[in-house]
């Protein structure tokens, strides 16, 4: 079952017949929104953004969900910062963690796939994260199989040789591992731009780390940075061929704690970072962040402002 109900922007059927001919056609108007979000208290809900229906389309926790599953991938929750090591043995010899190299899976071409990715039949030991008291979940090994329905999950705890598995006979979903359910959420092909924190390498003092950020993470949306004014962005500028389905396009980087050598720092937004996006009904839109506080002065709260071209 679809998440959301089909829409589309417009629709007018324009008759040559049925205007006089020195009647002038009323231009059809560019949809133009501003929109700001709430991140909650701990910048903890995630956000799924639909620019084809002009609205937030699900607002949900984090914990909600482990994996996101559908026709061509499954994907971790990156919104709860998820480690995974693949594990290259049998079940029955996974005994412990040690020489096991996690990762948050943040690159794309990796292993030819995209990012946030799993193989297919491939073992993963899986470090659930951190909760919303910021306690870790715990970890467990899962394993994925493609069945002509739906997916298999196999899973089983650490130092056990007793696999359990589940079969989920849907095409598109989000499952719970922990609770063994699913979820009916907007699929990649139902929202634009998911907002929420995540993990990234971040580069800080000439150090380059892992780091928690809070940012903007495309569906199946194609997107590219254009370091133009936004006001100054037309139709005309738009270049199909520089779109990418790399899905942090958009990301955290619009962006930057300024960090003056006294007092405390703030959040500034950079000018002249314009994204040129196709959305999933294959519109072509421009968008850039104004805000990231609310009126109490708090951040986590993005303003952003779009326009169709």
């Amino acid at each position: 079952m679809n998440y959301l109900k089909k829409t589309s922007y417009l629709s007018i059927l324009l008759l040559a017949a049925c205007f006089p001919k020195d009647e002038a056609v009323t231009p059809t108007p560019r949809i133009s929104k501003s929109v700001t979000l709430d991140a909650g208290e701990y910048k903890n809900k995630v956000a799924f953004y639909s620019f084809d229906n002009e609205a937030v389309v699900a607002e949900v926790s984090p914990m909600d969900w482990d994996f996101y599953i559908d026709e061509n991938v499954i994907r971790l929750n990156y919104f709860r910062s998820m480690r995974v090591a693949e594990f290259n043995d049998t079940w029955d010899s996974l005994e412990d963690t040690v020489n096991l190299g996690f990762r948050y899976l943040t690159y794309d071409a990796y292993d030819s796939l995209t990012q946030w990715e799993l193989k297919e039949n491939q073992i993963y030991v899986v470090d659930y994260g951190l909760d919303n008291e910021f306690n870790p979940i715990g970890l467990t090994s899962v394993r994925f199989e493609r069945t002509p329905s739906g997916v298999k999950i196999w899973q089983n705890a650490i130092g056990s040789d007793y696999e359990f598995f589940e079969e989920v006979n849907q095409t598109s979903f989000y499952y719970n591992i922990r609770e063994k359910s699913t979820l009916d959420l907007p699929t990649e092909t139902e929202y634009d731009v998911a907002f929420g924190k995540y993990t990234d390498l971040v580069t800080i003092d000439n150090i380059t780390i892992d780091y928690s950020v809070y940012g903007a993470i495309q569906g199946k949306t194609l997107c590219y940075e254009l370091k133009e004014p936004f006001g100054e962005v037309e139709n005309e500028n738009f270049d199909i061929i520089r779109l990418s389905s790399k899905k942090d396009i958009i990301g955290w980087d619009w962006k930057f704690f300024n960090r003056p050598s006294t007092g405390s720092g703030v959040y500034e937004i950079l000018e002249n970072k314009t994204y040129l996006i196709s959305t999933n009904a294959g519109y072509k839109c421009k968008l850039r962040f104004v805000n990231f506080y609310n009126a109490k002065g708090q951040s986590g709260h993005p303003t952003f402002e779009w326009e169709v071209l």
